[in-house]
């Protein structure tokens, strides 16, 4: 869920500087692959700064589908929004690697962003981009398909290269629960786009031929 800054903003500044001008606040946090950041229905107390390793966010949906909101890696904040909010977790946080992270405690970390206006304008870029995200995410798993959600998937990873394959950096089963669908549901849709000429795949290594 990496988010992209105006760089023309007036006192702009990148996630490196920002964490400089917090880093003194930071609690260094080592969380195995599995381990739990948050349970739903837990307090916001503080937010995460991730190190090194990545993080990801679960939730049930009405029918029962364990859906992937997003996931975090190296030089990204999470849970910010729900801190500074002073409300619960409405999902689950977990390590999907072994990963270090510093933790901010909520009401340090205000002080600090409210009487640092660089601080503050970056938060609030931040925090847009991840609701702009966020509202992007929502949208297409709500699309009425799986098809239609896995085809925009491949087309946001083919766009993001210029060379004519890429490269899938989850495993069929990481792919499914964003998608919201099983790894059976997602291996059977890939294999229907295969036969119909839409797509290319050896190994994790894909190709979008239409």
């Amino acid at each position: 869920m990496a988010v992209k800054f105006p760089l023309d903003f007036p006192g702009f500044i990148n996630s490196q500087q920002a964490l400089a001008l917090l880093r003194d606040l930071g609690q260094p946090r080592s969380i195995a692959k599995g381990g739990s950041l948050a349970m739903e229905g837990d307090g916001a107390e503080g937010f995460w700064w991730v190190e090194h390793g990545a993080v990801r966010i679960d939730q049930i949906s009405l029918d029962g589908r364990q859906l992937e909101l997003g996931r975090f890696s190296s030089g990204e904040i999470v849970a910010a929004a729900l801190a500074f909010a002073d409300a619960p977790f409405p999902h689950h946080l977990e390590a999907m690697v072994d990963s270090r992270l510093l933790w901010f405690p909520r009401r340090l970390a205000w002080q600090r962003i409210t009487t640092t206006p660089e601080l503050a304008a970056f938060f609030l870029l931040m925090l847009a981009g991840k609701c702009r995200l966020l509202q992007q995410r929502l949208h297409t798993q709500g699309l009425q398909t799986l098809r239609e959600r896995l085809l925009i998937h491949l087309r946001g990873l083919a766009a993001s290269t210029d060379a004519g394959s890429f490269q899938l950096s989850q495993t069929k089963k990481e792919l499914a629960k964003e998608l919201g669908a099983t790894p059976e549901t997602l291996s059977r849709t890939l294999r229907v786009l295969i036969d119909e000429g839409m797509l290319s795949m050896q190994g994790r290594r894909l190709c979008l031929l239409k």
